[in-house]
């Protein structure tokens, strides 16, 4: 950097600007100098900088890893976290796996634990015991278990690397009883016994020094005399992987990957070579793009969207990937494309637009050095990764991008990246429907409503935990306090499909019934992606309908209003309810029971309902 830049960076006073400027400093130039200016800035910094997520780091380890914080700290600056280390003492890992305040307070939001093989075994290592698998494996599930069930944190433990001490003799490799073999079962059991919790991550060391190389990657000098196991060469790619995995277990991972097409999902340009002089296939250099192509289909198959961003003829790119035999993602594997000669940061606009996304949800992959210093320029949001111009260096570009790390696929996560794909279906038919009844009666909307379904407890409970802008009174209630509702009152879910998708459950409408003759909705909610369907209407029926069949008299409800519901301030009012009270906040209304009667209209959908007496 140059010098006025560095002294832009000591002298500024906004926080954000010098942590911003300390991040693209390493980011070209990752150098431990670098790295040791940005984490001692950060020892300076306020507890909070706009821009940045800020996060307590609890470390628990049985080496000296300080050394390695200043490289952690810049990798996870990078990708937009500012972080606090919170440092047990050396080789405890008991005490705090059962109090882990007392590593600090607030607790941390994150553990870090961190095992060193050698140190762990102790001289059991030359001569293991029979349960020696077992009892580590036994005692490192202990301690992340103790984590978990005491606090909320994320918790990344690593995997045991190999031992730096030279114990790996020939005979040591081929005994099923050797400390090499023991060491790779706990590697083993570790997998199978955590992999399954969700706030757990494991790190593979294994695999880090492996990449590095073990005869490099350690400092025996450093080990014997300061337990302080790595060489500093091997710094920066220790704080790498340590800041992916943890950048992966607290910040959500990005939802869509927008990618240019010529000299980036085949080499060469389409409208010059034509379809005939473009590279895309099993040789070199068109297996170089093809294996970045499966990279991307991988990425698809794990939640992530896919949409293409290329200045070309439409016509002429889509008929290419539709009938090439050599590439392997096809036009239907894209959620959206924009195929034209327009601005392409004017198009990621538009199609954050069409998937109805932010734009700091997508990562633009371009070859070209101009199109990506425009989109950093005019979207500074959006991440931008310029693809490699040689083809060698392709598959060490796709194991760096930033932001697709994600330690877990749920179902969740399919559904929602489908759901996405649907939306954006959806609006392209809304654009060539002439009004919105029209539309909504196209889209062959499917509903289903339950009265007492026991079985979608959980899922009730998420919807109240998670449901902010169609929520009339945000009250956060719990699976327990759902039950109390199902046994003592009314409640309420409806679930959606349509000709593009099933939603699943969507809405609920919580209702006491104590007094009777009277009944009080105390929550009515909507997930946002059924929004501007009209469906919240059909679930206010149902229950009003159901209200009068049981005999009762009125209905009351309240609008309680917050800095995002406010959408819903009128909802009450457009479907027959009276105001009756306004107090500071908070607006309540009342409506007779028999007052669906009066708002029938003409279905735009069809309605199914289940478990009700009539």
């Amino acid at each position: 950097m140059a010098s006025s830049e560095s002294a832009r960076f000591t002298q500024t006073r906004d926080w954000t600007e010098r942590l911003r400027i300390a991040a693209a400093k390493l980011a070209s130039d990752p150098s431990h100098a670098n790295a040791h200016e940005a984490y001692h800035a950060g020892l300076e910094a306020p507890d909070t900088v706009d821009g940045f997520v800020s996060l307590d780091c609890g470390i628990l380890r049985n080496v000296t890893v300080e050394p390695w914080l200043p490289e952690l700290y810049g990798a996870l600056l990078q990708r937009g976290i500012k972080t606090r280390f919170l440092l047990g003492d050396y080789s405890v890992y008991e005490r705090y796996a059962s109090a882990p305040s007392e590593l600090g307070a607030p607790q941390p939001d994150c553990f870090l634990v961190y095992l060193d093989a050698g140190v762990l075994a102790g001289d059991a290592r030359h001569d293991p015991p029979e349960d020696m698998a077992d009892a580590l494996l036994g005692r490192i599930t202990a301690i992340v278990v103790g984590l978990v069930e005491r606090t909320s944190a994320s918790v990344v433990v690593t995997n045991l690397a190999p031992d730096p001490h030279p114990v790996h003799s020939v005979h040591g490799d081929q005994d099923p009883a050797g400390w090499p073999r023991l060491r790779r079962t706990v590697n083993a059991g570790l997998t199978a016994a955590l992999s399954a919790e969700p706030r757990v991550s494991i790190l593979d060391m294994d695999r880090i020094v492996g990449e590095f190389g073990a005869s490099h990657a350690y400092d025996m000098r450093m080990y014997m005399t300061a337990a302080s196991p790595f060489a500093v060469d091997f710094l920066p790619h220790l704080g790498r992987a340590l800041a992916a995995t943890v950048a992966a277990a607290v910040l959500p991972p990005k939802k869509c990957v927008v990618v240019d097409g010529d000299n980036t999902l085949w080499g060469g340009i389409l409208g010059e070579d034509g379809p005939e002089g473009v590279a895309i296939g099993t040789d070199y250099p068109g297996s170089a793009y093809r294996e970045f192509q499966l990279f991307l289909a991988g990425l698809a198959r794990r939640g992530f969207l896919l949409a293409l961003n290329s200045k070309n003829n439409e016509s002429d790119v889509l008929s290419f990937m539709e009938d090439c035999p050599e590439m392997f993602l096809r036009p239907a594997d894209f959620a959206a494309h924009r195929i034209n000669w327009e601005d392409k940061a004017a198009n990621l606009t538009e199609l954050a637009r069409e998937l109805n996304i932010g734009l700091d949800s997508m990562i633009f992959i371009d070859d070209s050095p101009f199109e990506c210093e425009r989109v950093k320029s005019a979207l500074p949001e959006v991440q931008v990764e310029q693809f490699p111009a040689n083809p060698l260096h392709i598959p060490r570009y796709v194991s760096a991008i930033q932001g697709v790390e994600r330690l877990t696929v749920g179902e969740d996560d399919l559904a929602r990246a489908e759901s996405i794909r649907a939306n954006a279906s959806r609006e392209r038919l809304r654009r060539e429907t002439p009004d919105l009844d029209s539309f909504l009666r196209s889209l062959s909307i499917r509903l289903t409503i339950a009265r007492q379904d026991r079985t979608a407890v959980r899922r009730i409970s998420e919807l109240c935990q998670r449901t902010n802008q169609f929520n009339v009174t945000t009250r956060r209630h719990g699976v327990g306090a759902i039950e109390r509702f199902l046994d003592e009152g009314v409640v309420y879910t409806m679930s959606m499909k349509d000709r593009f998708s099933d939603y699943g459950t969507i809405g609920v409408a919580i209702v006491e019934t104590a007094s009777g003759d009277r009944w009080e909705i105390d929550s009515f909610m909507l997930s946002c992606r059924a929004f501007g369907r009209g469906v919240e209407a059909e679930l206010l029926r149902a229950l009003l309908e159901d209200a009068e069949a049981v005999g009762v008299q009125s209905v009351g409800a309240r609008y309680v209003a917050t800095e995002r519901n406010g959408m819903t301030r009128n909802f009450f009012p457009d479907n027959g309810f009276t105001v009756t009270e306004r107090l500071d906040g908070e607006t309540r209304f009342e409506t007779r029971a028999d007052a669906a009667a009066d708002r029938r209209s003409e279905a735009i959908c069809e309605v199914r309902r289940v478990g009700f007496s009539k």
